[in-house]
């Protein structure tokens, strides 16, 4: 499935919801999940029990949803697979069970993630970028046990199809094409067996960057701080692809597009570790809550810095990785 967040208007104001992406019947809209699940509740429940009931098992929250797990997603793949082919429209109390895709405001699929945790995981990034004078950037030795990460910061999280500003201190800005895997319901000490399964599914991260702020600064050592915090600078999207519906992770295509032009691709099968190591490490010692993001770093290419372009204001930038979709930004 691929689920999303997305915002709707109401006499209330904005509301959010979940919603499933169906494209059936050739159109593509976007089923409210919570909704469908009333609405196949009703078939043997009152309205309002079915409401209630509903609205319990297909919470209309994604930390929620994905926290429940698989018999929630499951409760939902059986109310969307019960609307199919059927002309209903609504629930009987009246809320709507499907809006057109242009009629929503797609949020990032994760909101306000508990942390996002991002790796490096292709040496050839980082690499390139102590070419660069990015000299306090090391790549873990071969064999060793030791995984690279920064965290970034949850609160600053963009969804797509939105303009990125670029904060007052920055002269520029740089963006980075990675590949996230989702938790679900999360846990501590995993096993890579136990981490694979605690995956719920893959988004695409845009991690944009400010690299004049983030040069100065990583020569302290303490990586990358208001050379990659600014708010609206950790986008997320446009849906999060359940990991049935992805496969294998370390099989897929990313590319970086900039205005239309495709300037790079790679595939992750050359990540050094795959996502169920970087999350069993991950969760050493530490609890992974539901929606933790977890990232595979950029892919040597994927960024402006790598490719040797200067990106400017208007700029419309789309991170495409296969089975997951185009992440679209333009830079402010």
């Amino acid at each position: 499935m691929k689920l999303c967040t997305f915002a709707i208007q109401t006499p209330l104001g904005e509301v959010r919801r979940i919603g499933v992406v169906d494209d059936s019947d050739g159109d593509a809209r976007i089923v409210d999940a919570t909704a469908a699940r009333i609405a196949f509740l009703e078939s043997s429940l009152s309205p309002e029990a079915a409401a209630r009931v509903g609205a319990a098992q297909v919470p209309p929250d994604m930390l929620a949803l994905i926290g429940s797990g698989a018999q929630a997603l499951d409760w939902v793949r059986e109310a969307i697979a019960a609307l199919r082919g059927g002309d209903r429209r609504a629930t009987r109390q009246g809320m709507a069970l499907a809006h057109a895709a242009d009629g929503v405001r797609l949020l990032a699929p994760i909101p306000r993630p508990p942390g996002i945790a991002c790796f490096i995981t292709w040496s050839a990034h980082v690499d390139d970028a102590q070419e660069k004078g990015y000299t306090m950037l090391n790549f873990p030795a071969r064999g060793s046990d030791m995984r690279a990460y920064y965290k970034a910061v949850p609160t600053s999280v963009e969804g797509p199809g939105t303009t990125i500003p670029r904060p007052p201190y920055a002269a520029e800005t740089d963006v980075e094409c990675e590949l996230a895997a989702v938790i679900g319901v999360g846990g501590r000490d995993l096993s890579p067996e136990e981490a694979r399964r605690a995956i719920v599914g893959y988004t695409i991260f845009n991690d944009v960057s400010y690299r004049e702020i983030q040069l100065k600064e990583m020569k302290f050592g303490l990586g990358p701080t208001k050379g990659k915090d600014a708010d609206q600078s950790n986008v997320l999207g446009p849906w999060l692809v359940t990991a049935d519906e992805v496969g294998d992770a370390q099989d897929l295509t990313m590319s970086f597009v900039v205005n239309g032009r495709e300037i790079n691709n790679y595939h992750t099968s050359r990540m050094a570790w795959d996502f169920a190591d970087l999350v069993a490490y991950l969760s050493k010692g530490q609890t992974l809550y539901p929606g933790q993001i977890v990232t595979s770093g950029s892919y040597p290419g994927g960024s402006g810095l790598d490719a040797g372009i200067k990106l400017k204001p208007g700029d419309k930038v789309a991170m495409n990785i296969e089975r997951l979709g185009s992440l679209v930004s333009t830079l402010g």
